[in-house]
């Protein structure tokens, strides 16, 4: 096969993933409510329910009490990234919270807050 037919079939076939993507939705990142972070939460760690979940103003964070813990929910795209809240480094920000965790998969997590909504969930997540 000359290299030509190969490089168009390639574009052609990016082209058409991406097509299709925007034809379905999915090329918005997923928005948070409290039933939907819910959801991705137990989806993320089968066999912790929640206890309660505070979604942020802007739908791509939450803070989830399970199992006497507290986790942190970030979105990635159109899925979801879970971690527990095990005495983070918090650092504030113009646009939310820093925070640094001890997990060698996700060592730092940017929370795009809500300017009034930064203190709350500091004090939240120093409080756990």
């Amino acid at each position: 096969m000359p290299l030509w037919l190969l490089g168009a079939i390639v574009v052609v076939g990016l082209i058409a993933i991406w097509v299709a993507m925007r034809a379905f939705g999915y090329d918005e990142p997923l928005t948070l409510d409290e039933d939907t972070a819910r959801q991705e939460f137990v989806a993320d760690n089968p066999g912790l329910d929640p206890d309660e979940v505070r979604v942020s103003a802007t739908g791509q964070n939450a803070l989830v009490r399970a199992g006497g813990k507290l986790h942190v929910l970030w979105v990635m795209g159109q899925d979801v990234a879970t971690h527990v809240l095990d005495a983070p480094q918090i650092i504030p920000t113009n646009s939310g919270l820093v925070l640094t965790l001890r997990d060698f998969a996700a060592p730092r997590v940017k929370l795009e807050l809500a300017p009034e909504e930064a203190p709350t969930w500091t004090a939240l997540i120093e409080k756990s």
